[in-house]
């Protein structure tokens, strides 16, 4: 059995985005930790418990390069790349004395399962980049079969570090499905009407929070899964 998973990239430049990359495959081209020989001590491709752990983990990839610089004794926030409007639309100032931002590499997933939890912004252990040196990343976890919001990468630059940065297929962070199904992504252009039914999620989630003691009662209240379903079919890539 496996589960269909539907996705789109919701940037200005979706058209540059990829399909999820397997992370039980990049490991292994990566790093060659792998023997023919069960008995190897290298032989990690025969331990279940290490590929259990990596099955279903997928790799988010930024799809431009960018950079920005803090200062948090001036209160700026500055970049030489691209203009104000383009910072604007994917960087988001949470913030700036603790140097605490939104990158918007956004990316958008729903499934018509009934339920699928869904772990992002998982620290991407297995790589060495601009991210992995600079950023503490904030994690989460939402079921993608109960609600349809974007996801958007929330950190906080280390201590060391007064500048982000990250270069053109940068692996940002993990995405992780709680299932032992095989999953099959297909790709979808986001409508003027998914857009509006996201933000409709959000706009509750937003503006009511203080009203809700937990996630499930965010589920509970979404009513648009057949619509956004229907819409998401009919714009399949």
């Amino acid at each position: 059995m496996s589960i269909t998973v539907y996705w789109a990239s919701l940037n200005d430049e979706w058209m540059r985005a990829t399909s999820p990359e397997p992370i039980l495959k990049r490991f292994y081209k990566d790093y060659h930790i792998s023997s023919k020989e069960k008995t190897s001590l290298k032989a990690i491709n025969y331990c279940p418990v290490f590929n259990e752990r990596i099955k279903n983990l997928y790799a988010i990839k930024s799809i431009y390069d960018y950079n920005f610089k803090v200062d948090v004794e001036k209160n700026t926030c500055t970049t030489d790349l691209y203009d104000q409007n383009f910072f604007n639309s994917h960087v988001g100032i949470r913030s700036l004395e603790d140097k605490f931002f939104s990158f918007y590499n956004q990316y958008i997933f729903f499934t018509d399962q009934k339920s699928l939890e869904m772990s992002a912004y998982e620290h991407p252990v297995f790589e060495e980049n601009e991210i992995t040196k600079r950023c503490i990343i904030i994690p989460g976890m939402y079921d993608i079969g109960k609600w349809f919001r974007p996801l958007e990468f929330a950190f906080i630059l280390k201590k060391d570090f007064n500048e982000f940065k990250v270069n053109y297929q940068d692996v940002l962070y993990y995405l992780r499905f709680h299932t032992k199904e095989n999953i099959i992504f297909k790709q979808f252009k986001m409508t003027q009407s998914l857009d509006e039914m996201s933000k409709s999620s959000m706009h509750v989630a937003g503006n009511h929070y203080k009203r809700f003691g937990s996630i499930e009662e965010f589920y509970n209240i979404f009513k648009l899964k057949n619509k956004v379903l229907e819409e998401i079919k009919n714009n399949l890539l």
